[in-house]
């Protein structure tokens, strides 16, 4: 909000400004902010959208200014003389294009988007309500161009990954940084119920996104920062994007009472084809999976059983191919249910002139579509806004979030519902049970699906606390100071149950499923600290320049205390690691503490309001590099041209119809702290026992002082435009960025005395385009229609991996599905990697000569190489022995198109 303030110095006098601000339609608008230009004097609508202001100054011309999100601010001139009670009522016009609408742009740093020369995506609270869902991510899909929302796991909390414009590191998190009202928030998913699946899944996530604890109901806005362009004021932790949001706060006025409760229900969409044929090869009993023969044994108790002679792979096996009766069975209706689900909520603001108050409550309960799973949410939260004296305000804001679920194993595990259903043969009635009412076994090795359901479970609570306290000072015109303290803390308690199989003796289960139960428990406890001070100055250079400088200092820690103890073979009724034989006990403790610090400063010319450059430099330090490597700069250039105020524009006959243009640029660099562990760099040893002491064992990753921080480089250009006096908004933004020093754990050789060292050793780009549209059909007083069409192409190419002789690494990327996922060089982040078929010169698929599909051949294959020369014997088929090996292809790109 912006105005001019020209009085003489004369002797100051009291006097009340009021009015109402209203709507195109005459509705109120609550939460306008009304501010007296060159004063530090504002105040804010009420739920009728009137407002009250006192003020002690000279009489004189004033410039009152008002705004709000999502409407064109207004500038009304005052002449303050004799009569102490000035009423001004303004009404607001709605844009849609907002370039007059100001936005967060940092923990305390608010800027108007005409003078943005980057994309912001905003989304609004009503947005976020129109969703229906009480998680935050589910809640922006769709909503955002650039934005991939992906869930990976289907439990009522499971985690939901996030990427904007793509891949931005090879070992870290690609996850953008997520600050509510100028509080870093964790986003972390460790993993503290499922410690079962370690063994399967590796690193991979199976635990919740942090962000299920936010509730929705609180937020005001999110504004979206996609890559460098968030460089100066977050650096090293700005190259994935930064997701802003800001909370509701309390109005003066009246207290005001909201409640919203909302029902859902849950149903699985579309199950996968069951087979139904009541009919299988060779007996009932014949494990069709791996194929295999029908033993000489199986062939004399089964005089029944034919065989044909198949050749594949260079073997010849003789499988039955005789029909026998079976009744097959629909395991899906004993794992899946109708879930329901409730999320209620209640707030109450108010206040007065210089004290507002917002407090809210909330219950979300949400079961899962597999049966046993659901997840309870429980949010408290508080804000006060106390304005000191007419320069100085005190802000705190406390929100408490205690949550429990019931969860189920996730990922490629035999003992998870979905793969227990899909790997079992569907000719056993899973629900018969002993005379003890145990479940009976199924197929051999194979878990009993409903046991997944029945007796297994993992559960998890978590209680989180997000805090802060802000000063905002505004000493004389044109000057101020904020300050920000804001804390993240959080634990997570897990436990995990497998109950001993009753069917052992008939299935046997082999140990990864755990034949004699399992149990576990995991604690996970984080504090995230951050203390940011932002000063800002204003200055009218003259009636056509104006000048905004910036300058600040941030301060990060963060800890993290992750302690896990699990056991097998457990005692009958006992479900907790006190019933696991003493031999099978193993516990963890796992410590990371660092710090981040970094100053920046910022200059933003603007020219006659409608032409704008800025210029940013942020110098940033970590714990987590070594003296030599730690001091990163990050640079910032851009601007932007409001093409549409020029008086050519302005006079023409097509304005009304093509109503703004804004053309921007912007180019920066940022880095990258996920990809790296706060002790990666040095020489690690782990403990040992031995002979009944305890000794220590060195590790086999070498240490290097040397790794840095990833940095990303982004070029980016685009144009907002605006039709039918913003009834037709578009936004089209092409970009440009190249990720470099990327960290990677590279092998060695043996004889360098390690098998492994953390490095920066990889490069990599991403290339996109996002289109955004808007438009109003219909708006009444009544009745409005908004319509948006979202297009974003992204694509991403590994450049650069680590090597020797002449080869490259295929590095493969732990993931719960159990997918083949490889970084290939030349290739996109991510892509599935493994044995392909056999192919005729035209691509058509090489058969054999009974008509089967096979593996493709070849030999000397380099590591991670997509091309190969294919191997053929004499008859023109794959070529076994003689030092042929399976050839490996890019079997597809997970990666959107």
């Amino acid at each position: 909000m912006l105005a001019t303030l020209s009085a003489g110095a004369q002797t100051a006098q009291r006097y009340t400004l009021q009015g109402r601000v209203t709507d195109a339609g005459g509705q109120g608008l609550p939460g306008a902010t009304v501010l007296l230009n060159g004063t530090t004097l504002g105040a804010s609508t009420g739920a009728d959208g009137r407002y009250v202001l006192e003020a002690s100054i000279a009489p004189g011309s004033y410039t009152l200014t008002v705004s709000l999100i999502g409407y064109l601010s207004v500038s009304q001139v005052l002449t303050l003389g004799a009569n102490t009670t000035v009423t001004t009522d303004v009404s607001l016009a709605e844009s849609r294009q907002k370039l007059d609408e100001v936005v967060v742009v940092g923990s305390t740093i608010s800027a108007p988007k005409r003078e943005l020369g980057n994309a912001i995506s905003t989304i609004r609270a009503e947005d976020l309500a129109q969703s229906g869902s009480g998680g935050l991510l589910n809640s922006l899909q769709g909503k955002v161009a650039g934005a991939q929302i992906t869930q990976n796991s289907g439990d009522p909390a499971g985690s939901l990954s996030v990427r904007l414009r793509g891949v931005h590191s090879l070992q870290g998190s690609s996850d953008p940084l997520y600050v509510i009202d100028g509080v870093i928030v964790s986003n972390a998913s460790t993993n503290v119920s499922q410690l079962a699946l370690s063994n399967d899944i590796g690193v991979a996530n199976a635990g919740q996104n942090r962000l299920a604890d936010l509730n929705p109901n609180d937020i005001a806005s999110l504004n979206i920062i996609n890559g460098a362009a968030a460089a100066a004021q977050y650096g090293s932790r700005a190259a994935n994007g930064v997701v802003l949001i800001t909370t509701k706060r309390g109005q003066s006025g009246a207290a005001r009472v909201s409640v919203s409760t909302s029902f859902s229900l849950n149903e699985l969409r579309k199950s996968v084809p069951v087979n139904t044929y009541g009919k299988q090869f060779g007996f009932a009993g014949l494990r069709l999976y791996t194929i295999g023969a029908p033993t000489a044994a199986q062939i004399v108790t089964n005089p029944g059983i034919t065989t044909t002679s198949i050749t594949r792979a260079g073997a010849t096996t003789a499988l039955a191919n005789n029909l026998v009766d079976v009744t097959r069975y629909n395991y899906f209706d004993q794992i899946f249910r109708t879930g329901y689900g409730t999320d209620n909520a209640v707030s109450v603001s108010g206040g007065s002139e210089r004290t507002q108050y917002y407090v809210s409550a909330n219950y979300l309960k949400n079961e899962g579509i597999i049966k046993g799973t659901d997840f309870t949410r429980y949010n408290l939260r508080a804000r006060v806004d106390q304005r000191l004296t007419d320069w100085a305000k005190v802000s705190a804001g406390l929100s408490y979030v205690n949550s429990f679920s019931n969860e189920k194993a996730n990922g490629n595990v035999f003992y998870s519902p979905i793969n227990s259903i899909n790997i079992t043969n569907n000719i056993y009635d899973i629900t018969q049970r002993d005379a003890a009412g145990n479940l009976l076994a199924v197929e051999p090795t194979r878990v009993n699906p409903l046991s997944t359901i029945e007796d297994m479970k993992f559960t998890q609570s978590v209680n989180r606390t997000v805090s802060d306290v802000q000063v905002n000072l505004a000493p004389f015109k044109g000057f101020s100071a904020d300050y920000v303290l804001g804390v993240d803390a959080y634990s997570q308690v897990g436990q995990s149950y497998i109950r001993p199989y009753p069917y052992q003796a008939t299935a046997g289960l082999p140990a990864a499923r755990y034949p004699g139960g399992f149990a576990a428990n995991g604690n996970n406890a984080v504090i995230q600290l951050n203390s940011d001070i932002n000063l800002g100055y204003e200055y009218q250079v003259s009636e056509n320049l104006k000048l905004n400088l910036r300058a600040g200092y941030s301060y990060q820690y963060a800890q993290q205390d992750y302690t896990t103890t699990q056991g097998q073979n457990l005692a009958p009724f006992i479900t907790t690691v006190s019933g696991a034989s003493s031999t099978t006990v193993v516990s963890a403790y796992n410590l990371d503490r660092y710090n981040l610090s970094g100053y920046y400063g910022q200059a933003t010319i603007g020219f006659r309001n409608l032409a704008f450059l800025t210029g940013a430099v942020r110098r940033d330090r970590s714990s987590k590099f070594s003296d030599t490597e730690t001091n990163q700069v990050y640079p910032k250039v851009s601007g932007s041209l409001v093409v549409s105020d020029f008086n050519f524009w302005q006079n023409s006959a097509y304005a009304n119809a093509f109503n703004s243009l804004k053309l921007r640029a912007s180019y920066g660099e940022a880095g990258n702290l996920t990809g790296i562990g706060a002790y990666d760099r040095f020489y690690q040893f782990s403990p040992v026992g031995f002979l009944g002491k305890n000794t220590i064992t060195p590790g086999t990753t070498l240490a290097n002082p040397a790794v840095k921080p990833e940095r990303m480089a982004e070029l980016e250009g685009g144009a907002d435009l605006a039709f039918l006096s913003d009834r037709i908004t578009l936004s089209v933004t092409a970009y440009y960025q190249k990720i470099t020093d990327l960290v990677v754990r590279r092998n060695l050789a043996p004889s360098s005395g390690g098998s492994a060292i953390v490095n920066n050793v990889g490069s990599m780009e991403n290339r996109g385009l996002e289109v955004s549209l808007g438009g109003m059909p219909v708006k009444t007083t009544d009745f409005t229609w908004d319509v948006a069409f979202i297009f974003s192409r992204n694509r991403n190419k590994v450049l650069s991996l680590p090597g020797s002789n002449g080869s490259v690494q295929a590095i493969s990327v732990d993931n719960a599905a159990g997918a083949p996922v490889y970084l290939l060089e030349g290739q996109p982040a991510g892509v599935f990697y493994g044995s392909g078929y056999a192919r005729n010169p035209d691509g058509s698929l090489l058969l054999t000569p009974q008509g089967f599909a096979q593996d493709e051949r070849t030999v000397g294959q380099a590591v991670g190489a997509v091309g190969f020369t294919p191997a053929r014997n004499s008859d023109g088929q794959p070529l076994y022995g003689s030092g042929s090996t399976i050839a490996n292809v890019v079997i597809g790109n997970p990666n959107p198109k």
